[in-house]
């Protein structure tokens, strides 16, 4: 039984993440974006956890889904982590 590989790329075609004008991204971009490995993304997915599309066989998500998605899990927002932080540090004494 042979294994065929896919065939190379072209000169000048694109390689890395894909992303459609940052509105629609693959699993890497959308991992990077969110701060997931791939596996725990394609996990998230898998049990319908995380929104996304599916377009034939490839998994996309949309950007702005993902941003709202990320706004909407508990914790603290950036600027509150900003804001604790900066109380964190007053009068300690860095050396």
């Amino acid at each position: 039984m042979s294994t065929s590989n896919p065939p190379r790329k072209r000169p000048g075609q694109a390689v890395g993440p894909r992303t459609i004008n940052g509105v629609a991204l693959d699993v890497r971009s959308a991992s990077a974006l969110c701060g997931f490995s791939e596996k725990q993304t394609r996990a998230l997915v898998a049990r319908g956890l995380i929104p996304h599309r599916r377009l034939g066989g490839r998994i996309i998500f949309l950007r702005a889904e993902l941003e709202q998605f990320l706004a909407s899990l508990p914790g603290v927002t950036p600027h509150e982590a900003d804001e604790n932080r900066s109380l964190r540090y007053v009068g300690e004494v860095h050396a």
